[in-house]
């Protein structure tokens, strides 16, 4: 075999070198050891390659000019017709209440259909693009994607656009290249993973495989002719429905094996998908372990309770108690605001924010998410919607304190310590469970106005650039590091996993974050290491340790003490179905 590829002669740093490159981990000697650095090596031995049948099926799709799944519309919408320039300077220029309504009526209808073609116009781009890869490295019989870490040691190919890492058409177009006997297992994992790219994540395993198998016939239609079943595996409340369409593929294969060989050779059959198992809300997971909350901990499957926990249905309940009082409570302003926010919240509405708490998102930030995302498009446009917004956020964070207040106490305490060094201009360094060195050092930035003409127009604007030697940015120092830490330790428990799967001699694996898949054959295999490498590292005292290196790497022996923990024996994880599934 004749290896070739831009990667083997461009050279590139094993961590990546932020945007402070001096100041983070870029300036530890040796920040990747132990695990990390064995993982990283190790990741970058699966062998991928290009799924020709899911790859077909988006070059018909686009060639038909169909719009499902990811695939945007062929065309951009029509624009409605415009004024002359005369008209719209009358219109513009009445300044009365109904002439500014007259003219935000027009405006604001042909401003939408821009937008939305913009946006057609740069994801019709990136499909293209990904395609055109995608046919060139069809050529190819294998891949190898080169990773490389960022300063809290998260693992990243380096491939743009086309990778391991990618949406869900990514993900369908690329599949391990050397297949694997499923054993005795694996078509009950591959039942499962349709499930799961179909949406059907919230239920136990096995009702999840009998879905798969109460639906064969659709699947095996989908196989034989994808486009012709596009509304079975391509509407709006499929997860995944490229992973489910290559799915499917696999699946109908499988079919023919065991029509073929009969049922007893299933255990045969040669799989070369991946089949991934997802955390529950990974950041809580990780912040309840080491809290050694049970509360928190059972509201993200780390604690089994006999069924599959929903902490961002949990969140919304709560949530829509408190909107029920205060619609008919004392408070007339909140009164108000409650009544226009019942029946308008749901387990989507709260989620974004349930998801991004762990990754320090503020009070604000909530506020913003649920503008951006459009739950507060019932308000008027302006002041009442931001009203709407900001009483939806002070709800949604009492919730939070309700099901996650141990995690969010963590959170204030990795806040403290960091808050601590920096007054005293210390950065917050720490080696995690596996072996990585992280170095948080935030410098003050200096203000830079820039005058550069673009056309004939001069623009004017101001970036910020770092300065060494102006002192570290305590408030981003602050609000930075309960992020970094919960990064850190997904990425440990993601590397430790890893390092297990080596040890066993299975090489194929495909890792996002807080996602952790391989062949349908190992899933058993990978199943028992993801929850042991977790309770290796939560089982003692983690947090505790995790003060004891920052202490170390600081120089100091004053960082502030440890907040009151639980009394949660991690090793319960070991027989929770649901922490990863």
């Amino acid at each position: 075999m004749t290896i070739t590829g831009g990667y083997l002669s461009l050279r590139t740093r094993a961590v990546k070198a932020p945007e402070h490159r001096s100041a983070h981990t870029g300036a530890v000697d040796r920040p990747l050891d132990g695990a990390s650095l064995e993982a990283l090596n190790w990741i970058q031995k699966t062998r991928w390659t290009l799924n020709r049948d899911v790859l077909g099926v988006v070059e018909a799709a686009v060639k038909d000019g169909r719009r499902l799944a990811s695939i945007p519309a062929a065309n951009n919408i029509p624009e409605l017709p415009r004024l002359d320039d005369a008209a719209y300077q009358v219109l513009k220029s009445d300044k009365t209440p109904e002439g500014k309504k007259a003219y935000a009526d027009y405006i604001k209808p042909r401003a939408d259909i821009y937008a939305k073609n913009k946006q057609m116009e740069g994801e019709r781009f990136k499909l293209f693009r990904m395609l055109d890869l995608g046919q060139q490295l069809a050529k190819a019989d294998v891949l190898w994607f080169p990773h490389t870490c960022d300063f809290r040691g998260r693992v990243y190919p380096t491939a743009q656009d086309l990778h391991t890492q990618g949406d869900s058409l990514v993900k369908g177009m690329l599949t391990f290249a050397e297949k694997q006997r499923i054993g005795a297992n694996g078509q009950w994992w591959l039942y499962v993973a349709l499930a799961n790219a179909f949406g059907q994540d919230k239920i136990a395993l096995q009702a999840r495989a009998d879905w798969t198998s109460d639906n064969l016939s659709y699947i095996l239609a989908t196989a034989r002719d994808p486009l012709a079943c596009q509304d079975f595996w391509a509407h709006d409340k499929v997860d995944s429905p490229w992973e489910a369409l290559a799915l499917c593929f696999e699946i109908a294969r499988m079919a023919d094996h065991e029509a073929m060989y009969g049922s007893r050779a299933i255990a045969s059959f040669e799989s070369h998908i991946p089949v991934r198992l997802d955390a529950t809300c990974s950041g809580i997971q990780h912040l309840s372990a080491m809290m050694k909350d049970p509360l928190s901990a059972a509201c993200v499957n780390v604690l089994p309770t006999g069924k599959r926990e929903d902490i961002y249905g949990d969140v919304a309940k709560v949530a829509l108690q408190r909107i029920a009082l205060d619609a008919v409570g004392p408070d007339e302003a909140k009164r108000v605001l409650a009544q226009k926010w019942l029946g308008k919240v749901e387990r989507k509405t709260v989620k974004r924010a349930v998801m991004t708490t762990p990754y320090g998102v503020t009070a604000p930030g909530i506020k913003d998410q649920l503008i951006a995302d459009g739950f507060c498009d019932h308000f008027e446009r302006g002041v009442e919607r931001y009203q709407g917004a900001e009483y939806l956020k002070d709800v949604v964070i009492a919730a939070l304190d309700a099901n996650i207040g141990a995690p969010r106490a963590a959170m204030n305490y990795f806040q403290e310590v960091a808050q601590s060094l920096a007054e005293r201009e210390i950065p917050l360094a720490w080696t995690t469970p596996a072996g990585f060195t992280v170095r948080q050092a935030y410098r003050k930035s200096d203000v830079k106005r820039i005058e550069t003409l673009l056309g004939s127009k001069l623009v004017k604007f101001q970036v910020s650039v770092p300065n060494e030697e102006a002192g570290l940015d305590r408030r981003k120092q602050k609000s930075s590091a309960a992020p970094n830490v919960v990064h850190s330790y997904d990425a440990a428990h993601l590397c430790l996993t890893a390092q297990a799967m080596k040890a066993e001699g299975i090489r194929d694996m495909a890792f996002v974050h807080d996602s952790f898949g391989t062949h349908a054959g190992h899933v058993d295999t990978l199943n028992h290491h993801i929850r042991d490498q977790f309770v290796l590292m939560y089982a003692g005292p983690a947090l505790e340790q995790w003060r004891e290196s920052v202490m170390h790497h600081a120089g100091v022996d004053d960082v502030p003490a440890l907040p009151t923990l639980g009394s949660l024996d991690v090793n319960c994880v070991r027989d929770s179905e649901f922490f990863f599934s």
